[in-house]
């Protein structure tokens, strides 16, 4: 996961009016799926806002055509609500409720094969169910348990574990690591496939490291170092498959020795 700044969306000339308009339709009792096409509108510039058109929760490449808009905010039955929740409605057109999303993360699946299910779906846990929304009102009120690629801090929360891909808390605070493992199970971040590909890009950044450790510092080796370490930089750049997650397996080699680490973290 990466931060997302909704901030840089371009919209479409004449979308807010748009959105305005079925907003208002949605008020007065209409179905939010009815007008689809306002948000569908915006997934291509949603898409460029994450180079290689990535998921916003996994960072996996998928064709296009089978992501979609996810509202963070369900805009229909919020199924962990204590009460019965017919949905964010009223955000159902505010494009900062909007997440470029993978089939995957988006939609309930079920992987037989290896054990796991998920998808956001319906599903919007908070970290205190009292603090719920049922009507338009402050979202500072609600903590989402699940973390938020647009919250400028919650992508550094999650990596994954070097022998094997799967997803793990960066953290040590245990309620920072109880919003990971909801959002692990929410964005089906645990699906097999995706944990070996993120081991892959796992693998091929370790041994490019031990590989820099090795050049590093030696008569006559510099050249081969910059070569390696370039590589490293393009494997933590935001238009890597799972970067943030190559970040967080970096960081975890940083030693005095060897301060070129940092400083291409930092880069």
């Amino acid at each position: 996961m990466r931060y997302i700044d909704q901030d840089e969306l371009a919209l479409p000339e004449g979308w807010l009016a748009k959105a305005a308009a079925a907003a208002d339709a949605v008020a007065a009792g209409a179905d939010p799926n009815a007008h689809a096409d306002v948000w569908r509108e915006l997934k291509d510039a949603l898409a460029a806002l994450f180079p290689e058109k990535k998921c916003w929760y996994c960072e996996s490449q998928v064709d296009r055509a089978d992501n979609a808009v996810d509202h963070f905010r369900p805009k229909g039955r919020v199924s962990d609500a204590a009460n019965a929740h017919t949905g964010y409605r009223w955000l159902a057109f505010d494009h900062r409720n909007y997440r470029y999303a993978c089939t995957y993360c988006n939609s309930r699946r079920k992987d037989v094969v290896n054990g796991t299910a998920g998808g956001k779906a319906d599903r919007f846990p908070l970290v205190d169910e009292n603090s719920r929304l049922y009507a338009p009102g402050p979202l500072s009120q609600e903590k989402p348990a699940l973390l938020d690629p647009c919250d400028l801090d919650d992508w550094e929360l999650i990596g994954c574990q070097q022998e094997n891909g799967k997803p793990c808390a960066a953290s040590q605070d245990p309620a920072e690591q109880h919003r990971v493992a909801e959002s692990i199970s929410v964005y089906h971040l645990d699906y097999e496939p995706t944990c070996k590909q993120r081991h892959a890009a796992a693998i091929r950044l370790m041994a490019d490291v031990d590989q820099a450790k090795l050049f590093f510092g030696k008569p006559g080796l510099q050249e081969h170092f910059t070569s390696v370490a370039k590589k490293i930089r393009r494997a933590i750049d935001r238009k890597a498959p799972f970067s943030g997650e190559m970040i967080f397996l970096l960081k975890g080699q940083r030693h005095d020795d060897h301060p070129w680490i940092q400083k291409l973290i930092e880069a």
